[in-house]
């Protein structure tokens, strides 16, 4: 099995959010880490990172000039970001 057969395999796999929702989460999922993080108010952080290529970073709410308002639209758009990195969105 090659390393995209096992990345595909490993995204028909749910996308499991751990620890505060409401404020700090993660979710590793296909040999990536998806992190979100409440910054003030309502703005959110968030980050998905290739945990098989070093941790390096694939995109963040950073490199946007939106502002993320809610954790769920900052998990929404780490899972869309990460579903369209492996190429199955």
């Amino acid at each position: 099995m090659t390393a995209d057969e096992r990345k595909k395999r490993l995204a028909k796999q749910p996308i499991v959010w751990t620890g505060d929702l409401s404020d700090d989460c993660t979710a590793e999922w296909a040999g990536l880490m998806l992190r979100a993080e409440r910054m003030d108010e309502d703005y959110w952080w968030w980050a998905v990172y290739n945990m098989q290529k070093g941790e390096i970073t694939i995109d963040d709410s950073n490199e946007y000039e939106t502002r993320f308002i809610g954790g769920e639209a900052a998990r929404t758009k780490a899972e869309s970001v990460a579903k369209k990195y492996l190429g199955i969105e």
